[in-house]
């Protein structure tokens, strides 16, 4: 059936190799970046504060929260290997819907509960686990959305949404009040990114482009 789609595909002009034009012209590239923003926000965020955030809001000694930095690192590795492997299994984007309620949850608690030691560990670990996840999935979810052929350019503008969320959480954290202002932007566009996940699909296949119609557009852009 998938080869009769894709050979019907072909004898149209049609494919699902997506140049970045191409992409950029579909709403979905703006959903995904959205979504990558969000988690790459929450995750490099809390990953860089989390020592100061310890001592601040759980109460934890100097070398106790620096132990979670240990924590941290060993959620973050220990999401990639997991999740990862669990997306081949039940499908790339319900892992990122897990990962996004995931971490509105635990950005929820740290906003609003009285934070022991032990459900500070739980929070951070919870959204170092699904940064994590989230980092290895996103590059096969690009891929599936858009195809194989121009992938590692395609990825490379939605990947912006990494260093642009590091920004972000830092700016947001220096001029509109520090860890509390901050959890709330991200637990709205985590919330906001959840929901996208839910009906968010693949881009109708597209008319194929040459290497010359490719390069044509871009000169014509320049």
């Amino acid at each position: 059936m998938l080869a009769a789609n894709a050979a019907q595909q072909g004898a149209n002009g049609l494919g699902n190799d997506f140049s970045v034009r191409q992409m950029l012209a579909t709403k979905e590239a703006y959903l995904l970046f959205t979504i990558f923003f969000a988690a790459c926000m929450s995750g490099l965020y809390l990953i860089g504060i989390v020592k100061d955030m310890g001592v601040q809001l759980a109460g934890m000694d100097l070398a106790t929260a620096a132990n979670t930095v240990s924590a941290v690192a060993i959620f973050n590795t220990a999401g990639r290997i997991i999740l990862g492997t669990l997306s081949d299994k039940v499908g790339r984007m319900r892992v990122i819907s897990f990962t996004m309620l995931v971490t509105v949850l635990a950005i929820v608690a740290l906003s609003f509960m009285t934070l022991n030691h032990t459900l500070f560990f739980i929070c951070v670990g919870a959204v170092a686990f699904c940064f994590g996840g989230n980092i290895t999935v996103f590059p096969a979810i690009v891929g599936d959305f858009f195809g194989l052929k121009n992938h590692s350019k395609n990825y490379g503008i939605i990947y912006q949404g990494f260093g642009l969320g590091a920004l972000a959480g830092s700016f947001v954290a220096k001029y509109f009040g520090g860890f509390h202002a901050t959890f709330m932007v991200i637990g709205v566009l985590s919330a906001a990114s959840l929901l996208i996940t839910l009906f968010i699909k693949a881009p109708k296949a597209v008319e194929m482009e040459s290497e010359e119609t490719a390069q044509a557009a871009e000169l014509a852009k320049a």
